[in-house]
């Protein structure tokens, strides 16, 4: 049931981001809902290719639907209320926060399933977590936000890995549920405080901005 719970909360999330990003861009009602329904199922679908399976979003569309309606639903409710790039960028970021930690259980808990070792089960995970935003940018000609800023990949990397290892020293599928809930809440919690202080990798890139900025 974590898990149902879990797969739903990083649909709407992501959906959620998907639209803002098509909101960003001033698309219209098609175009935030292609973001939407991309953001949601994209990593997903990813995934499964990488596991030679079909993806459980084409199997079973509920989850196209549900990214559909959420899109829909959200972009009639906002897209008056949002004003300005920095606003509608801070809720992307927040909706993506969530959308990271569920969907980091979710390619985790299907590493473990598919018998995948750390790494792995670690690539499976970021995969889940960041696939879909790395597509939903590519689509409005941004550079993966993933690749430049904060620690947002590296977090579902952690996140995998520290399941993966956990499961193996606990069997027990209640453990499992609850090691779920434990990592998705601290995944949650620290990409929140990334977001807040604005906490990033190291990057030359940056650090000379940083100096240009002290002169």
């Amino acid at each position: 049931m974590f898990f149902e719970i879990t797969n739903y909360i990083g649909i709407i999330a992501f959906a959620i981001s998907g639209m803002l990003k098509g909101l960003k861009y001033k698309l219209d009602i098609f175009g935030v809902t292609v973001l939407g329904v991309t953001t949601a199922v994209g990593g997903g679908i990813l995934r499964d290719m990488l596991l030679n399976e079909i993806p459980g979003s084409l199997l079973n569309e509920r989850d196209a639907y549900l990214a559909i309606a959420i899109s829909l639903v959200s972009y009639l409710f906002l897209h008056n209320k949002l004003e300005g790039s920095k606003k509608i960028s801070r809720f992307i970021m927040i909706s993506d926060a969530l959308g990271l930690a569920a969907f980091t259980i979710i390619g985790a808990e299907k590493g473990v399933n598919a018998n995948l070792g750390p790494f792995s089960t670690a690539v499976m995970a970021t995969l889940t977590g960041v696939g879909g935003g790395v597509i939903r940018d590519l689509l409005v000609s941004e550079i993966p936000f993933v690749l430049k800023e904060d620690i947002y990949a590296a977090l579902c990397a952690v996140g995998g890995l520290l399941y993966w290892f956990l499961v193996l020293a606990n069997q027990n599928m209640l453990g499992r549920e609850n090691l779920a809930y434990g990592i998705f809440i601290v995944l949650f919690v620290i990409r929140l405080v990334a977001i807040k202080y604005k906490l990033n990798l190291p990057s030359k890139f940056r650090e000379k901005e940083h100096e240009n900025y002290k002169k």
